[in-house]
């Protein structure tokens, strides 16, 4: 019969020595957006930062975005944010993927969707004696669409004569390309930060360059921005 003994050890070994969780595993990568083909009021979309945990293959955003009328710049946190996962092609090369969307902040009508992808080239030291593979850009897309914010029951009446808060609707796309940032990714990973912390980091880095927070609704409003608005026939 089997000795019980090396099953009794890691009993013993567990009960004085219990499993430490992992810590998390972060890329930061730096987003930069293009405006590309065809859009109606999509000014707005400037770039940030994406922050993928590599070990829960998830990721989260913090985007800048800039008002079209006055040209200031505020954060969108986890404006978009989704999954990251590693693909090979049919000839053995190892790819990196990024998806996300979000439902918009202000109106189920307000959506975003990026996808970016890229070889992974290198296998690095990502902070502490952490090593994780790659990719050094990411290439890709992202799209956004909000409608027209008119009067609902909601705010009152829909008969005419309703005043309501107006803002414009829009739709666009943006060229994507996502940069590996390696001195802020050791900064996280040597701080032993978790996703969340890290996004909390890099929006304190965006205010402390003058990009503040909390988030407006990333919706233009006219210029100038009426408070009330009469919408007749409705």
């Amino acid at each position: 019969m089997r000795s019980l003994f090396p099953i009794l050890a890691a009993i013993v070994f567990a009960s004085f020595f219990p499993a430490v969780p992992a810590q998390a595993q972060l890329l930061v990568y730096d987003l930069k957006l293009e405006k590309t083909g065809r859009s109606v009021n999509y000014t707005f979309f400037r770039g940030g930062f994406l922050v993928v945990d590599t070990a829960a293959s998830t990721f989260g955003s913090v985007i800048v975005l800039s008002d079209p009328n006055t040209f200031n710049f505020y954060q969108a946190v986890n404006l978009v944010a989704g999954t990251y996962n590693t693909i090979l092609d049919y000839s053995g090369r190892n790819h990196a993927v990024l998806f996300g969307a979000t439902s918009g902040t202000s109106s189920s009508s307000d959506n975003a969707a990026l996808q970016v992808l890229g070889d992974i080239t290198s296998n690095r030291n990502v902070g502490g004696e952490m090593r994780a593979n790659i990719a050094q850009k990411l290439r890709g897309y992202l799209l956004a669409s909000g409608a027209e914010v008119r009067p609902s029951v909601g705010n009152g009446t829909t008969g005419n004569s309703t005043n309501a808060t107006f803002e414009y609707g829009f739709a666009g796309f943006s060229q994507a390309t996502a940069s590996y940032q390696s001195d802020l990714t050791k900064r996280v990973n040597n701080a032993e930060l978790d996703s969340a912390a890290a996004l909390t980091l890099l929006e304190s880095l965006l205010s402390g360059g003058g990009i503040p927070s909390p988030t407006p609704t990333p919706s233009p409003t006219p210029s100038p921005t009426p408070s009330t608005v009469t919408l007749d026939g409705f």
